[in-house]
């Protein structure tokens, strides 16, 4: 296992994760998904699967949210 930051939280996870597998694992929707990984932009149309997670990296979750 190796832990992660989360949202701010810190989460173990397992190793060599793709992060769209961990999104998966959360039940997080890649639709209208913006993450901030390690202080790089990606969105939920970027090859999440290639991204591996590692041991203290810091992922953060953002929505699109439109209104008017």
């Amino acid at each position: 296992m190796q832990n992660i930051q989360f949202n701010g939280q810190n989460l173990a996870v397992k190793e060599q994760m793709p992060i769209a597998a961990f999104l998966e694992e959360q039940k997080i929707s890649r639709k209208n998904l913006i993450l901030e990984w390690n202080g790089m932009i990606l969105s939920g149309s970027d090859p999440l699967e290639e991204h591996i997670l590692q041991d203290g990296d810091r992922l953060n979750l953002f929505s699109m949210v439109g209104g008017g």
